[in-house]
């Protein structure tokens, strides 16, 4: 087979199926349309009853868009015609009701409507678009049709013209959210469960219209739209639909037979009574059912929205705990060429000690002069040397061990434990420390860390003092006072002070002002968050009549 005989039997298909649609369509319009004719209570061709053909071709336009206008075309023809309009006035009037349609279908895309209908805003574009465009459109032409073929006299075409408007509007109200509801939702609709909606709402309205005949329309009202609202929560709203249609039908069977509450007035006014009564469930069934439905989609969007941002938030925190753990393996490797620095500096006065004790027993060895009392001074003199620098390890073994747990320590015992390892290094560069700390002062927390947040800011003070080339004496001052519950940690240089351009970012990662010695600009970043983070403090910076002047904020435990 070639590939046109292909096509054409696959156009052959498609043309098919359109035409069987087309057909199928035009038949319900038309039977739609005799239903509605029949449940009125008055014989002509225009009724104020509703009109439910007119919500099977607005349905068909939304879901299959203009493929379904012929149909409707058809089956509007076929019922004008059949109802004694002549030909020219029934394709007139199948015109006016596609160009509806056409027009329905201009509003709907130019106003992005939804036909899944799940948003208020949807609900009121094909509430507004039927009320004040479509109706006003089809019930004027139509009845200057009809008026033209004298189907309408002139002096009841203000009311013929209500009539339409109002039969027709009731008929796409009732019937288009229904048909969209069950479209939307057809793989949770079941023909048992609608039997019993169906059986229900027929033994119930037809119970209470008839055989309670409960009169007072407010009463009917509380019985039957909370029930309504109940099959719309627990059931869904496409069920609820059918419960309105259902009591629609009942209300206008029993007025068609002329029984019950709706056969006791006018023919008019029981229509309009039949009206409204639909009219109020349709209006508070929707409106109610997309509220809830629309509430239900922002709640899981914003449920999904915080699920989104609690593993956004999770990331982050990772993220930056591992930049964390980057810092501090940096800050620490910085810290560890800091710590080699100052052994050197600590034991470079042993060593040279050593040497010289070593070159004098050496001498004294090549002159002859080598006597037991010589060997006992440089046994004594070396292992104190030595013990000076084994001390000296000591001091630096765990300085910079992590600590697990929170302990309570002696402030006091901590800054001395700084003091004697760096007081050398200062003596050296004609640095002088003064220490006044407040005694039997006690601090939860981890007092390496602190250790190395008082070497830190130390070991800045002294390159400032260093590189500002003092003439006048060089000091820094370490200070503590307890208030109430507070402890309030202060070291001061006399450098100068810290410029008032980079202030405001020492405490920055990666931020130094020691590019010129390989400052990693890690040491007072990661003293920020060893106080702050680690030991629930603060910790900041100002300039002083003297020069820089941080500020350490700790908790007090307990005095002793």
């Amino acid at each position: 087979m070639n590939s046109n005989s292909i096509t054409t039997r696959w156009f052959g298909e498609f043309k098919g199926s359109w035409i069987f649609a087309t057909m199928i369509l035009a038949l319900l319009y038309f039977i739609a349309g005799k239903i509605s004719f029949y449940f009125s209570l008055e014989n002509s061709i225009v009724t104020i009853c509703i009109f439910f053909a007119e919500g099977i071709s607005l349905t068909s336009a939304i879901l299959f868009g203009r493929r379904a206008i012929a149909g409707v075309f058809i089956g509007q023809f076929l019922l004008a015609f059949s109802g004694e309009l002549s030909l020219i006035s029934s394709i007139a009037i199948a015109m006016i009701n596609s160009i509806e349609l056409l027009i329905a279908l201009y509003i709907f895309k130019r106003y992005k409507f939804d036909k899944k209908m799940s948003t208020i805003r949807d609900l009121r574009i094909l509430f507004l678009t039927i009320i004040v465009v479509l109706q006003p459109f089809s019930s004027f032409f139509g009845n200057l049709v009809l008026l033209g073929a004298s189907s309408v006299d002139s002096s009841n075409f203000l009311e013929s013209l209500f009539s339409w408007w109002f039969g027709n509007i009731m008929g796409q109200l009732l019937v288009v959210p229904m048909l969209l509801a069950i479209y939307n939702n057809l793989r949770d609709t079941t023909i048992p469960k609608i039997i019993w909606v169906i059986v229900l709402f027929i033994t119930i309205n037809y119970s209470f219209i008839i055989l309670l005949h409960i009169e007072n329309i407010a009463l009917l009202f509380s019985f039957m739209i909370p029930l309504v609202l109940l099959v719309s929560r627990y059931d869904g709203l496409y069920y609820a639909g059918i419960s309105v249609f259902v009591i629609a039908i009942t209300s206008l069977y029993s007025a068609k037979i002329g029984m019950g509450i709706f056969a006791d007035s006018s023919m008019v006014d029981n229509l309009i009574n039949i009206n409204f009564y639909i009219l109020a469930h349709i209006v508070i069934l929707y409106t109610h059912g997309i509220s809830m439905t629309e509430k239900d989609i922002v709640a899981k969007e914003l449920a999904q929205l915080n699920m989104d941002l609690v593993e956004r938030i999770d990331k982050e925190v990772e993220k930056n705990m591992r930049k964390d753990r980057v810092m501090m393996q940096q800050s620490r490797l910085a810290q560890v060429g800091e710590t080699i620095s100052m052994i050197a500096h600590q034991w470079r006065q042993p060593l040279n000690t050593l040497s010289l004790i070593t070159e004098g027993i050496y001498i004294k060895y090549t002159i002859g002069k080598l006597d037991q009392e010589s060997m006992q001074v440089f046994k004594e003199t070396t292992q104190k040397q030595i013990q000076q620098m084994s001390d000296t390890i000591d001091d630096f073994r765990n300085f910079f061990k992590p600590e697990k747990e929170k302990m309570v320590f002696k402030l006091e015992s901590s800054v001395n434990h700084v003091y004697t390892i760096l007081n050398h290094m200062l003596e050296q560069e004609s640095i002088v420390m003064n220490i006044d700390i407040e005694e039997n002062i006690y601090i939860s927390g981890y007092p390496n860390e602190l250790r190395q947040v008082l070497v830190n800011i130390i070991n800045n003070a002294k390159d400032a003092l260093v590189e500002n080339n003092l003439d006048k004496k060089k000091i820094i001052n370490i200070n503590a006072v307890s208030k109430e519950d507070k402890v309030s940690i202060v070291i001061e240089d006399n450098a100068g002070g810290i410029p008032d351009d980079i202030i405001d970012n020492i405490f920055d990662p990666y931020f130094s002002t020691k590019d010129e010695k390989n400052g990693t600009g890690l040491g007072l970043y990661m003293s920020k968050i060893i106080i702050e983070d680690h030991m629930n403090g603060s910790l900041s910076v100002s300039n002083s009549n003297l020069g820089a002047s941080f500020q350490i904020e700790l908790e007090v435990m307990h005095k002793k």
